[in-house]
């Protein structure tokens, strides 16, 4: 049995724990799919749940906090490196964090409140470990332009703490409204890389001039996302159907707006550039018609909140993994057919899952949705697990 100081020693030469891209990308894709079966199963009658948290719940908890969290952390803490020059969390202690993410995850689908207690612990130790980590690397570095991510992680933490408080206890509508809010909490975090990274990935590799942000809209609509996500927040106790609809549309309007100048009709040619403009543009798309659904029946907020869950988280974290798992193994960033085609799949599985509701087949559409969502990343899965298991192409570390 190896000691503890060379087993350290082995795991930090582990491809698979040099970096929290590799895990964090892996294991969360191979989750949603997992659980996204289940609940299908589920709500369709084939298997029975059996879990002390509500299904629904449940669902929106690991799609949210298990799937999507955990890849802004595992993205996070991979850019920080690079934008710090500080070497992130890896070797041992990253596969004590893996390990605290694989707890809660199990606990999660048990019916024992103490055993869920115990993911709980577990969900949080995780959060906590890894904000202090990406503080630590930031404030070393004295990098003081991304130290806006730290208070939108622990905010994000204090949410998923207290929806999993809300689930054991059987709150149930309660802990819905905290999930649609984390997904929301989630589109400020795209917002602020999403303006970092598409325009300058698409200058970058179109060789086109830097595009210059537009210092009023920017800020407007910093203004306008904070005012909704905390009208949104609110909303639970307080009746804001006047305000509330007329700030997401606002807010929508000003994420559309925003990519005037992206040039994003130049990206239809490159998959890896493309899938992220589009992602972007599903999140205004999103927010608009969240505010319609205050306005016609026929949108339900659910169908429209998933243009964003399914549209722009799905499909923007399906074009960052795919670049990121290029790029962080030294690869070229070039993308096959199959992952275009992965793109693809997870824009249909948008529209179904928004248009199909629209004329009253919701169980059709979750199910086409589900599967969409299944063969896009499944895809994913296929093409980057060998890529993600080994070293770097140039033989550096991480």
């Amino acid at each position: 049995m190896l000691q503890p100081e060379v087993l350290s020693k082995e795991l930090s030469i582990m491809p698979f724990f040099r970096l929290a891209f590799r895990p964090f990308f892996l294991l969360p894709v191979l989750l949603s799919i997992l659980s996204l079966i289940v609940w299908l199963a589920v709500i369709n009658g084939a298997i029975t749940w059996k879990g002390g948290i509500a299904v629904n719940n449940w669902h929106g908890h690991e799609m949210v906090f298990g799937f999507a969290a955990s890849i802004v952390i595992g993205f996070l803490l991979t850019a920080a490196q690079t934008w710090t020059g500080v070497r992130s969390i890896h070797g041992w202690n990253l596969a004590l964090l893996v390990l605290c993410w694989l707890v809660a995850r199990i606990a999660f689908i048990s019916n024992s409140p103490a055993i869920l207690i115990i993911g709980m612990i577990a969900q949080l130790i995780w959060w906590a470990v890894s904000v202090a980590y990406l503080s630590y690397m930031l404030i070393k570095s004295n990098n003081g332009r991304n130290l806006v991510f730290i208070p939108l992680l622990l905010l994000l933490a204090t949410l998923n703490a207290t929806m999993l408080y809300a689930s054991i206890t059987y709150n149930i509508s309660f802990a819905s409204h905290l999930a649609y809010l984390a997904v929301l909490m989630i589109t400020a975090v795209v917002t602020i890389l999403g303006g970092r990274v598409i325009p300058f990935f698409t200058t970058r590799a179109l060789n086109l001039p830097a595009i210059n942000a537009k210092l009023f809209l920017e800020r407007f609509m910093a203004i306008v996302m904070a005012l909704t996500i905390a009208c949104f927040a609110l909303s639970y106790w307080f009746n804001l159907s006047v305000v509330l609809p007329v700030l997401f549309l606002i807010a929508g309007a000003c994420q559309i707006a925003r990519m005037a100048n992206w040039r994003t009709l130049s990206t239809l040619k490159t998959p890896l550039l493309w899938s992220l403009h589009f992602a972007y543009l599903n999140m205004g798309i999103g927010y608009v018609a969240l505010g319609s659904s205050y306005y016609f029946n026929v949108i339900s907020f659910s169908a429209a909140l998933h243009i964003i869950t399914v549209g722009t988280i799905g499909t923007m974290t399906l074009a960052m993994m795919s670049r990121v798992s290029l790029g962080h193994t030294a690869r070229s960033l070039q993308s096959n057919g199959w992952v275009n085609l992965s793109f693809a799949v997870l824009l249909i599985a948008t529209l179904l899952r928004f248009i199909l509701p629209l004329f009253n087949l919701s169980s059709l559409g979750y199910l086409l949705a589900g599967i969409g969502w299944a063969l896009g990343f499944g895809i994913f899965l296929i093409y980057y697990t060998p890529i993600l298991l080994k070293a770097r192409t140039d033989g550096r570390s991480g």
